[in-house]
């Protein structure tokens, strides 16, 4: 039986989910939803499907919504769904509020509803690679860079770039047991929108009575992409580019190995997408995909970086 789904949002991500999605054998695709008609219209026609302005007139159509709308309208949406009994994927940061967050993820359980938040990189080769290395790390360093492309301005950096690698290094430590945050710095500035535009956040935290530190800098007013993890492990330093698809790891006597990545060719998007829907054929929650503890624990923390309220 095929997933009867319909895609919320035709804008660029929207377009990227949507191309995924169809070429999926057991998925059918049956409408994509926009508020700007016209777009709806557009990207319906190029994929022979219904479109519409308003979700809401086809919810007896479908039975998988997939939401990747502007982040200020994630709540309203996901809570109507939720509502009505459908399942669904919504794109990080669920919401930027954590007690809208809170609601969200409490009636979706209650109501029994397989729902699973965009977090991409989790599902990325090279750091699946990179989480098989792990063994004891002391010191991560991750920079998520792009130039200013006047998409995502309604949010800040920190919800639109940095919240990938705050879930990565959450995932990362957590492969050496459970931490509490001893310390937070934040340097972060607006240059071009009214958002943050840069920050730079230096986390601790205490596992075992032991520090695991970690630097994350995310901005979109770079002149470069960049997207780069540095790990100081015990016995090793290892540098992973999620772009350029490489990882190399230096040993104590400064032998320079290249790492293999598994699986190099597969796409984040589609594997992630693949992932959710088979949680929904089983339904049960995925494995790969953050819980709800931990998408809560981003968004809070990234509420402190913003130095706004939960």
């Amino acid at each position: 039986m095929k997933h009867k789904v319909i895609v919320i949002g035709a804008g660029y991500f929207g377009q990227r989910h949507i191309k995924m999605l169809a070429q999926m054998e057991d998925v059918e695709i049956v409408a994509i939803v926009d508020k700007d008609i016209n777009k709806a219209k557009e990207i319906a026609r190029e994929y022979g499907v219904k479109f519409s302005d308003n979700f809401k007139d086809l919810l007896k159509e479908a039975s998988v919504f997939f939401i990747v709308t502007p982040t200020k309208s994630h709540f309203e949406i996901a809570m109507d769904l939720i509502k009505e009994g459908k399942d669904i994927f919504i794109e990080k940061p669920i919401t930027e509020n954590s007690q809208h967050a809170t609601v969200l993820i409490e009636e979706a359980l209650k109501n029994k509803i397989i729902f699973q938040v965009g977090l991409i990189e989790r599902y990325n080769p090279v750091v699946i690679s990179l989480f098989e290395q792990i063994k004891t790390p002391l010191f991560i360093k991750a920079e998520r860079t792009s130039p200013y492309l006047g998409r995502a301005t309604d949010t800040d950096v920190t919800f639109d770039l940095m919240i990938h690698d705050l879930d990565l290094i959450m995932m990362f430590q957590r492969k050496i047991g459970r931490g509490d945050f001893n310390n937070l710095k934040v340097f972060k500035k607006s240059f071009i929108t009214e958002k943050i535009d840069f920050a730079t956040v230096w986390l601790e935290i205490l596992i075992n009575n032991s520090p695991f530190t970690a630097q994350i800098t995310a901005s979109r007013t770079s002149p470069i992409f960049q997207r780069n993890i540095t790990i100081i492990d015990e016995e090793f330093i290892i540098y992973a580019d999620l772009i350029n698809k490489n990882i190399i790891k230096i040993d104590k006597n400064g032998t320079k190995n290249e790492i293999p990545i598994e699986n190099i060719e597969n796409q984040p998007l589609y594997e992630e997408i693949r992932d959710f829907l088979n949680s929904v054929s089983k339904r049960e929650f995925s494995q790969k995909a953050p819980t709800p503890e931990e998408i809560l624990e981003v968004i809070k923390l990234i509420n402190k970086i913003n130095g706004g309220s939960s």
